[in-house]
Parts: structure tokens; sequence; C-alpha cells
């Protein structure tokens, strides 16, 4: 990947033209040779504020289970998505594609949230990321379970907002080393405090059905 250079420089996007239109790609029978996404990273606009934000690896993104996962393709300036931290799962920001650049990584990496989470514009995207409204199992008191930050054990993660769906049954949990309880979803909504945060561990959830009978409150 990115083995075509003149001279000993690699161009930049938008620096090789057919007319007046820019080349994407080039390759050598099936492979390709330029620009090669593992060298390219993203400049970014924060929607918020109009200022720039970190730069991010068109190469890598993150999944709905808070995973770094391979991407494929180039986004174009302009498209606007959800940008995580790898560092933290309380960083998130709607980010707007301003260029590009190549040969360079950033020392604090962001990534983006791919697929479901791109957007037409600023305004389309969810600059703050929504709050599950769920009733615990054991009492049947309503609390609200963060959209975006999660755990896998005691391990914070990054998850996709609206991953998960109404009458999902999963355990939460107030902390880290806090104890596990189950809790059903009852509704996915906006600006509301989240007190809560699911927990994946274990890979059985989200289950739909009765809460009693497939979530077992556990003190993990």
């Amino acid at each position: 990947m990115a083995d075509l250079k003149f001279g000993s420089v690699t161009p930049a996007l938008g620096d090789i033209k057919v007319g007046s239109n820019d080349v994407s790609k080039i390759y050598q029978g099936s492979t390709e040779v330029w620009p090669g996404l593992s060298n390219i990273y993203y400049t970014t606009t924060i929607c918020a504020t109009g200022g720039s934000g970190r730069e991010m690896p068109a190469s890598k993104g993150v999944n709905a289970a808070g995973q770094e996962v391979d991407l494929t393709g180039i986004l174009a300036i302009g498209t606007v998505v959800e940008q995580a931290s790898t560092t933290s799962t309380s960083i998130r920001n709607c980010v707007s594609i301003s260029g590009y650049v190549t040969g360079t990584t950033p020392s604090i990496r962001r990534i983006y949230i791919p697929t479901m989470n791109n957007f037409s514009n600023c305004n389309n995207c969810n600059l703050s990321a929504p709050s599950y409204k769920v009733e615990l199992c054991a009492g049947l008191e309503e609390v609200y379970v963060s959209g975006s930050a999660a755990f896998n054990g005691s391990t914070g993660i990054i998850i996709t907002p609206t991953r998960y769906a109404v009458d999902d049954i999963l355990l939460v949990k107030s902390s880290a080393s806090s104890a596990r309880v189950c809790a059903k979803i009852v509704a996915l909504e906006q600006n509301n405090t989240a007190t809560l945060f699911f927990d994946t561990d274990g890979g059985t959830y989200p289950t739909t059905g009765n809460c009693n009978m497939v979530c077992i409150p556990d003190a993990g």
C-alpha cells in the first residue's frame, strides 16, 4: 500500500488528476499502490464549535462493541461522522471531514464510528449520545443508562448509540467494580443524565424476554 512515489515523495490526495478530476486510487494489478489507507488521516472540524478536531486514521473505526475495526474506502470531504477516543469512553464528538493528510501519526488518536453514524451535515449528527430508560427487574425502578459508555467486565468501552432496542434485557452497573443487576430497556431518550452503564461481559446480551427467566443478577 502507498508504494507509488515520485522521487521520494508520495503524492497527497488531490495531487493526481485526469483532466480536472481527482484520481482516487491507483492499482498495480490487484494491489492498491496509492493512496494506501494506512497512511491517510482525516483532518476534522468539530461541529459544535467550528474548531479543529483531532486527526483520524482512514483505515480504522470502532464498531458497536467498542472494538477497533479495519475500514475500506475514503470518506468525502464534508462527511460528518461521530468521532470516538481510543483512550476514553467519555470523549465523543460529531466532526466534519475537512481534508486529508499523509505520512503522519497523530499523538492522540481518535477513530470514527462507521456506517450507521455517517451523516450528510452537522445538523443531522447526534451531538449528545442518547440515554436508555430502563426498568430494573428487581423492584421495577426506572433509571437511565448511558448510550455511549459501557463496561465489558471492569474495562470501560464505547458502544454505538442505538445499539440496543426496547425490550432488550441486559446487565447494568454503576461503576467498574459495582455489582451487576438486571434491567429491561423501556425507551430511548435524549437529554437525560445516565446513572448506570451497560455491562456487555459474557456475550449473552441483549436478550429479549422475561427478566426473571433470562437475566440473573451477578456480583461480578
